[in-house]
């Protein structure tokens, strides 16, 4: 089984469904977000499996390997809530003192992750509501 599984990733067949997104409505929704909120500096929609979807970013990252740990990140918050007995988690978040990250689950019809990165002077509750907001937006176009 495993051998067929890499044969299948080799050509992309991973046995799913194709789901057909439009990337350039999808990334003119995340210039519309940063246009709005000045205080981030990036956006990344990732599937429910890790891959990177489409981003837009002021500093300099790898997508696809942010893209794992964002949903990484979010799915143990996710579990760590139902663990505690505590409804699904709605975001997740890490703060430093260089800037913070929101991670929300996409609501679409497949499972996404949108990950907002904010300056050292974006307040928090800018950050999430940003993020909240496109994470609405974009899930009717996903």
């Amino acid at each position: 089984m495993a051998t067929l599984e890499k044969v299948r990733a080799k050509i992309g067949d991973t046995g799913a469904p194709v789901v057909s997104i439009d990337n350039q409505a999808l990334e003119a929704a995340l210039d519309a977000v940063l246009s709005r909120s000045p205080g981030i500096s990036m956006l990344l929609v990732s599937t429910g499996d890790g891959r990177a979807v489409a981003h837009r970013s002021f500093v300099n990252l790898d997508p696809r390997r942010l893209s794992a740990m964002s949903n990484s990140f979010l799915t143990l918050g996710e579990t760590l809530s139902r663990e505690l007995g505590l409804t699904t988690a709605d975001y997740v978040t890490m703060s430093t003192s260089q800037g913070s990250m929101v991670l929300v689950r996409v609501a679409a019809g497949r499972p996404y992750t949108l990950a907002a990165l904010g300056h050292a002077d974006t307040s928090l509750a800018i950050l999430l509501y940003a993020a909240r907001d496109a994470a609405a937006r974009i899930g009717a176009l996903l």
